[in-house]
């Protein structure tokens, strides 16, 4: 019961206590303006001024995780439909140069995410016959095989394989062929 008075004074004098509070660094400081300056510039359509100012963060701040953390984004608004100035390739590859820089990086799963977005939509894009508008819904379902059409398209891959395999049969053999009339066309009989 004698601790009860000091524990109940201690526990007073700590809730009375003033927290000191811990002004963020420039970096954070930097940092939280860039993204919301750049969601502002995205979400007003200007591209080119919110890749601006993830580049000059990166100037700014080389060394540091944030700075890192910019190429996701400059990716991410590559591949933005809504960007006139990006494009798929672009930004496949900027994400993939992002995933080969961060290995822990805070946006990597994200960036994996878009990455394969951005390429099915690139093979979409590719076989259509008219250019995607941004505001363009692609509704992807999976289809279901049944055993038939499984047992169908096993058949067709065990012919291509076994085609593949008569091609290059019969291109090493045109090859053979090839080197031998060469060898007679370098030596001339009299």
């Amino acid at each position: 019961m004698r601790f009860l008075p000091s524990a109940l004074m201690l526990s007073m004098s700590v809730a009375c206590a003033e927290i000191p509070r811990m002004e963020p660094s420039l970096l954070e400081r930097d940092w939280n303006r860039t993204r919301t300056e750049t969601r502002r510039n995205v979400e007003a359509g200007n591209y080119h001024a919110a890749d601006r100012l993830l580049a000059e963060f990166t100037r700014v701040h080389p060394d540091s995780r944030e700075a890192r953390e910019t190429a996701f984004w400059r990716g991410a608004y590559l591949v933005d439909p809504a960007n006139t100035l990006g494009s798929l390739e672009g930004g496949i590859a900027a994400l993939d140069a992002y995933l080969a820089a961060e290995p822990n990086g805070w946006y990597r799963t994200e960036a994996e995410l878009l990455r394969r977005t951005a390429a099915a939509a690139r093979g979409l894009a590719a076989g259509a016959s008219r250019s995607w508008a941004p505001d363009t819904v692609v509704v992807v379902t999976e289809v279901r095989d049944s055993p038939q059409q499984r047992r169908s398209r096993d058949e067709q891959i065990a012919e291509l394989r076994s085609q593949l395999a008569r091609s290059k049969t019969e291109l090493a053999e045109a090859q053979a062929e090839l080197e031998r009339i060469k060898k007679r066309l370098a030596n001339p009989s009299p």
